[in-house]
C-alpha cells in the first residue's frame, strides 16, 4: 500500500499551524497517536526544527516540540517521551519509561502514555503496531541500520518479548530519501543486494582522467519493504510515504541536501 495522509489542513485553516504527516492505516486505529513533523509554518532560520543539537535557539526548539505534540493531542504535562540516541546500529530496546536510551536505533513498548520519538532528516522512520497485542515500535532505519538488520531485529524482539505475530502488524514507513537522490560509493553499495542498486557511471571526461569513482543509487524504501514482507508482514498492511526528504525542499528537512544548515524532524507514536 502506498499512501499517507500528508498535509492536514482542516484545523490549520483557522490559524497557522504545523503540518503533520500521518498514515492512513494508523489513522484507522483511534488508540494510536502518531505523526511526522515537517518544515511548514516553522520559525526561521531552521523551519520548525526539533533538534537541540543543530545550533538552533533552544527555547524555539522546545516551542516547536510543544506545538507538535499539542497538535497531535498529546498532553505534554503527563506524557512520557522515550528517545533513541540513534547510532545507526541494529540495536533494539524495550522501554517502560521515558528518557534517552543509549546505543539503540529502535524502541518498543506495550505501555500506554509512553511516546516513542525518532529524529530524522533523510533516514527513514518506520513505525510498527501489533493490533492484537497492542505493542508499538519505532525504528530509525538509515542505510547502516537497514544493512545491519534493524527492521528484522525489531520484529524478532517484539515476538520474543511480547509474543507478537507479524500477521497482526501494520507498518508505516515515513518520508525519507528516495533512490533517485541517495547516491553512494562502492563500499556502501556492496552492502545491499544488486536488485536495490543502480550504477551511476561518472561522465566520460572524468573517467578518461581517472578523477571520479563510480557511484550508485540505492532504494532504501524498497529494501525496508522487502525486509518486512520477507518476515511475514502482509504487504497490504504496509503504508509507505512517497515523499523524498531531499526533493521536498519546502516540506521536509534533509541533511544530505542542506548539510549543517539542516534541521531535524520528529516522528512519534504512542498509545492512548
Amino acid at each position: 500500500m502506498n499512501a499517507c495522509i500528508d498535509i492536514v489542513n482542516a484545523i490549520r485553516r483557522k490559524r497557522k499551524m504545523q503540518i503533520i504527516i500521518k498514515s492512513d492505516i494508523f489513522a484507522k486505529h483511534p488508540e494510536i497517536i502518531h505523526g511526522v513533523s515537517t518544515k511548514v509554518d516553522g520559525a526561521q532560520p531552521l523551519s520548525n526544527n526539533m533538534s537541540k543539537f543543530v545550533g538552533d535557539d533552544l527555547e524555539q526548539v522546545m516551542n516547536n516540540r510543544s506545538e507538535f505534540y499539542t497538535q497531535l493531542g498529546i498532553d505534554i504535562n503527563t506524557a512520557k517521551f522515550a528517545h533513541a540516541n540513534q547510532i545507526h546500529s541494529g540495536n533494539v530496546t524495550v522501554v517502560n519509561k521515558g528518557g534517552l536510551f543509549k546505543e539503540t536505533d529502535a524502541l518498543i513498548t506495550n505501555q500506554k502514555g509512553i511516546f516513542l520519538v525518532i529524529s530524522v532528516a533523510d533516514c527513514l522512520p518506520v513505525m510498527i503496531y501489533d493490533t492484537a497485542k497492542h505493542v508499538i515500535a519505532y525504528v530509525h532505519s538509515g542505510w547502516r541500520g537497514t544493512a545491519n538488520g534493524i527492521i528484522t531485529n525489531t520484529l524478532h524482539k517484539m515476538k520474543a518479548e511480547f509474543g507478537c505475530n507479524v500477521h497482526d502488524m501494520i507498518v508505516f514507513t515515513g518520508p525519507g530519501i528516495s533512490k533517485e537522490n541517495f547516491e553512494v560509493g562502492t563500499e556502501v553499495a556492496e552492502m545491499f543486494d544488486v536488485k536495490y542498486v543502480d550504477p551511476h557511471p561518472p561522465p566520460l571526461s572524468q573517467r578518461e582522467r581517472g578523477e571520479s569513482p563510480q557511484k550508485f543509487f540505492i532504494d532504501l524504501k524498497a529494501v525496508i519493504t522487502d525486509q518486512l514482507t520477507a518476515s511475514g508482514v502482509n504487504p497490504a498492511n504496509i503504508d509507505t510515504c512517497p515523499y523524498c526528504t531531499f526533493s521536498e525542499k519546502d516540506l521536509l528537512h534533509s541533511y544530505r541536501r542542506d548539510k549543517e544548515s539542516s534541521g531535524r524532524m520528529f516522528a512519534v507514536i504512542g498509545m492512548r
